[in-house]
């Protein structure tokens, strides 16, 4: 929304100065929006539209059903990419599927993403989801015997799958993320089954661990761990010292969404061989773009939605509930990674976020007036509710 210069240098007093770097033509351009790029901000409320529009709709269709047939996809799409990206790792790691170049030709790439610590993000979201699948399933049938048919042997499979994934790509924050995750996931278990749940809980840790040293780049991942010794930061400690100066600059409205690269051209002080083109932390680039106008309303919706997942798990006492809790564990392990990637813009990775935020907090549907009203009883004595008959 173009604003007129004075309201603008009141809002955003340095987008003046940053555009006069950036732009010939900055003098001579009047009413402009807050943003320093209109562009690069429509393409990011389109991504946060689609992200929005997703929960939305997962929501509501959860409450009608439909939530396990969703996760089974999930856990598909982790099987074969998991697969993929490991064998292109060791055979072609510069080519996307081994097929697109990265953009200089020798960035290593993983499975679908450019950036290894972006897949991170999804089997950090997948991971926990798909194991709180199999928890349902062991309660629900009484037994771990009883629950392993084929569609649970498989998950299972596609759990070692995507944890192997993950090992493999050596990204810590993603590691950090899925650990978190655990502890979450196995809070949540002893809180509902106290002492019944610790013989999963240690039947799933050990299974990890079999995973993990099973994997020959296991050693790998363990050395960049113990190189933060020396930076317990992981490198990123310049990058997000020099970050803050836009978001003390911009603390009102922000740069706007999505041009934090093209600010840190402006901002970045140390040498430029490398452009830091990402805050490597979601929240310091939120406020640098974002800004309070967008920061208190994400933070109020923060606040609702944590609200609504306690309630949700408070009041659910189906099998569904350990489904609820591996999303919830899942969105402990994203939140925990963000503190050092900024992988949920990805669309990929979005639209996942959506749909486990809307399985940790949908709840039945609400039988509407119309619905009460239909329902009879026909000459067979059964009453037909939804489409369906019971006895």
């Amino acid at each position: 929304m173009p604003l007129s210069d004075h309201v603008r240098e009141w809002v955003s007093p340095q987008a003046s100065m940053v555009e006069g770097v950036l732009r010939l033509d900055a003098q001579a351009i009047r009413h402009r929006p807050l943003t320093l790029d209109a562009s690069l901000t429509l393409r990011a409320l389109a991504i946060t539209a689609m992200m929005i529009g997703a929960f939305w709709t997962a929501r509501e269709t959860f409450a009608r059903g439909g939530i396990r047939t969703v996760i089974r996809a999930v856990c598909w799409a982790g099987l074969i990419v998991s697969i993929v990206a490991i064998a292109m790792r060791y055979t072609t790691p510069t080519l996307l599927y081994g097929i697109w170049p990265s953009a200089d030709g020798k960035t290593q790439v993983y499975g679908p993403f450019v950036n290894r610590d972006h897949m991170g993000t999804w089997l950090v979201l997948a991971i926990p989801l798909a194991v709180g699948y199999l928890a349902a399933g062991i309660v629900r049938r009484g037994s771990t015997v009883d629950a392993m048919d084929a569609i649970s042997l498989w998950i299972g499979g596609a759990v070692c799958a995507m944890l192997a994934a993950l090992v493999a790509s050596t990204s810590r924050s993603a590691t950090v993320g899925v650990a978190v995750a655990a502890i979450v996931g196995a809070v949540l278990a002893t809180n509902r089954h106290g002492a019944r749940s610790r013989k999963w809980l240690l039947a799933a840790a050990v299974a990890a661990v079999l995973v993990f040293v099973s994997i020959p780049v296991s050693s790998q991942l363990l050395a960049k761990f113990d190189q933060l010794k020396d930076n317990a930061t992981g490198g990123r400690r310049q990058i997000w010292i020099e970050t803050l100066p836009i978001i003390h600059d911009f603390a009102l409205a922000g740069t706007g969404l999505g041009t934090y690269r093209m600010t840190m051209l402006v901002y970045q002080r140390t040498e430029r061989e490398i452009l830091f083109n990402t805050a490597h932390d979601e929240y310091l680039q939120l406020a640098a773009e974002g800004g309070m106008l967008v920061g208190i309303p994400l933070l109020l919706a923060a606040c609702a939605l944590i609200a609504a997942i306690a309630r949700r798990l408070r009041d659910d006492t189906s099998s569904g509930f350990w489904i609820r809790a591996g999303a919830v564990a899942s969105l402990a392990g994203i939140t925990t990674q963000n503190i050092w990637e900024i992988g949920l813009r990805m669309p990929a990775n979005g639209l996942l976020f959506a749909v486990v935020c809307a399985v940790a907090v949908y709840g039945p549907q609400a039988a509407r007036p119309e619905d009460t009203a239909a329902d009879s009883w026909n000459s067979r004595g059964r009453k037909r509710t939804g489409g369906r008959r019971e006895e």
